[in-house]
């Protein structure tokens, strides 16, 4: 029973709990060693190993000095050493732990030319507090902080310093995550922070040429769930979603802003400014499926510099896209999958434009590209497995067995295309796309308006010539017919079994 019960309760709301079995959740409260017994379980199914300088009790409290982590996996081993670390009990069933404000790490690993790269990062923490709660089968973490930053002290390449710099600065950080130990340890979190700032700036990897880049994100939040195996084999993906382990987890952002300036080893510039109105991030994983969402809204972008023959470009969206669900797991039965692009309102400098329009005979409305699908796939081998993708060579390395086109668009200069439909794949059938799937059956929707007043305009600007309208008014008159507004077309395209298509109606080829 704890002190806040105690003191928050009336006498009748007391006696009532006080008949209650002792072993009530109600009653739940953790001990400083319980909570440094989680934490040592918990980095182990991350495959990280710690060690300590001495471990001290002194009433409520247990101090640990000299707390070193090591974790290896593949190319990548992280060490680092935490001077103190204070786990004491508040008398209210919780824990309050404490570290020192500073620490380093040091990460060895190799960069893309395979060279041996080392480095060591410096952890700054103020007025950072954690609190431990909950259960031992069960523990709730909750932390705070002013800032937290990371900084680059050194960076060697072949055991040569580098000129490099790296700054990384959370502001009004807090987070939440509970631990569930067992055979399959449960981790839930939620992330908050009012800002996130960075800057690098050095040289290139192969050592020539320099760039000095930096960001902000404003009001950042995140949640995470995920599972990971006790006997987690380390350092294959593959193994350790067959084992269990999954994870998902997603972000966003309010507004955020970009810039990178950049020097070539010839001396030439290229400088880059961008603003964003916000954006978000997911990904989730296990050992069936890989789903994958990244967006970004009201990006602005600009670029200056002697590395591009004009003064100043500028682009910007209103909104961008991409989202990926995709099975990963081999299997006998087909699974869902899903991609979906989408670029709204992109329009580029008045610049760019007069390359080749100069007059403006071309309409400047903002481009739209938008593609939505999805159906059912069978893996045909575990895609993780990057040696048996490759044994696949040229063949794809799952079969799609329905298609369904939700959205299909792509609006510019004036003209609009769109198309919806859906398609199904019989594999009993003999191959005939490419010799890798059979012909579909099915029926797709398109239809094209401003075609012909945008064909017209390019022969205006010397763009396209004669010959390419007329080809284009001759293949629009056999595979589609008039839409219900001038300047438009449209198009029912029918597969029929036995590989026979029909454009509204008629077969072709006519």
């Amino acid at each position: 029973m704890t002190r806040r019960i105690l003191r928050s309760t009336s006498l009748a709301a007391l006696s009532a709990l006080v008949t209650a079995p002792l072993f009530s959740p109600a009653f739940a409260d953790v001990t400083a060693d319980e909570v440094w017994q989680n934490w040592k379980v918990l980095g182990a199914s991350y495959g990280q190993t710690y060690t300590t300088g001495s471990e001290s009790r002194s009433g409520d409290t247990l101090t640990i000095t000299d707390l070193t982590m090591d974790m290896a996996g593949g190319d990548i081993k992280i060490t680092g050493t935490i001077p103190q670390v204070v786990f004491r009990e508040t008398g209210d069933g919780r824990v309050e732990i404490t570290m020192s404000n500073d620490y380093l790490l040091t990460m060895q690993s190799k960069n893309g030319m395979d060279k041996d790269l080392s480095n060591t990062i410096k952890i700054g923490q103020n007025g950072l507090i954690m609190t431990a709660s909950g259960t031992p089968a069960a523990i709730s973490y909750d932390m705070m902080a002013d800032s937290v930053a990371v900084n680059l002290a050194d960076f060697m390449v072949d055991g040569k310093p580098r000129d490099m710099e790296v700054d990384v600065n959370l502001s009004k950080m807090s987070t939440n995550y509970q631990v569930t130990p067992g055979d399959m340890t449960g981790i839930n979190s939620t992330f908050a922070a009012q800002g996130l700032s960075f800057r690098m700036l050095g040289q290139n990897e192969d050592g020539e040429g320099k760039f000095d880049m930096s960001g902000q994100m404003n009001n950042l939040a995140g949640a995470s769930a995920g599972a990971i195996p006790k006997a987690m084999e380390k350092g294959d993906l593959g193994a350790m979603l067959a084992q269990g382990f999954t994870t998902d987890g997603s972000g966003t952002y309010d507004s955020g802003s970009f810039t990178l300036a950049a020097t070539d080893p010839d001396g030439s510039t290229t400088n880059i400014d961008s603003t964003s109105k916000g954006g978000s991030l997911n990904v989730s994983l296990d050992k069936d499926r890989i789903a994958y969402g990244l967006n970004g809204k009201g990006v602005a972008m600009k670029m200056s510099g002697s590395s591009i023959p004009f003064p100043e470009l500028t682009a910007a969206y209103d909104e961008a896209a991409f989202s990926l669900l995709l099975p990963i797991s081999k299997g006998e039965e087909p699974k869902d999958f899903a991609i979906n692009a989408k670029l709204q309102g992109l329009t580029v400098s008045e610049m760019i434009w007069a390359m080749f329009d100069p007059g403006a005979t071309l309409p400047r409305d903002p481009a739209t590209l938008d593609i939505a699908l999805k159906g059912k796939a069978k893996p045909l081998v575990n895609l993780l497995d990057a040696d048996k993708v490759a044994m696949m060579g040229e063949k794809p390395p799952f079969e799609v067995s329905v298609l369904d086109i939700d959205a299909l668009q792509l609006s510019l200069a004036g003209a609009e295309f769109k198309g919806n439909g859906a398609l199904a794949f019989d594999y009993s059938q003999p191959p005939a796309l490419g010799g890798v799937a059979p012909m579909p059956t099915g029926k797709i929707n398109l239809s094209l308006t401003g075609a012909n007043t945008l064909l017209g305009k390019l022969q205006t600007l010397g763009l396209i010539d004669q010959e390419i309208t007329m080809t284009f008014g001759m293949m629009a008159g056999m595979l589609a017919k008039p839409g219900p507004t001038p300047d438009s077309l449209v198009s029912e395209v029918e597969i029929l079994e036995g590989g026979k298509i029909l454009s509204n109606g008629n077969p072709l080829p006519f």
